[in-house]
């Protein structure tokens, strides 16, 4: 609701400045269409996945590393406790 009036002031102070300058009516920036708007949201969650995605691998890659490292670690253990 916010956005719908921040956007009618600002197309009333561009308007203004148009009408104030005599410029143009092209003048006016344009507003983003909705399509643009979703497109954008769309990439956003795009690039927002694959980062979670990437960052789950790391998660699972420093789990397996701990156990590959405990099992080493009790492994060497055990093999110098019998060797003794």
């Amino acid at each position: 609701m916010l956005k719908y009036f921040r956007r009618r002031k600002k197309r009333k102070l561009y308007q203004q400045w148009v009408d104030r300058a005599n410029l143009s009516p092209d003048a006016i920036p344009q507003e983003e269409v909705a399509e643009d708007r979703i497109s954008q949201k769309h990439k956003q969650l795009l690039v927002h996945g694959a980062a979670d995605k990437q960052q789950s691998r790391l998660n699972i890659l420093n789990i397996l590393l701990g156990v590959a490292v405990v099992v080493l670690v009790a492994g060497l253990i055990l093999f110098i406790v019998h060797s003794g």
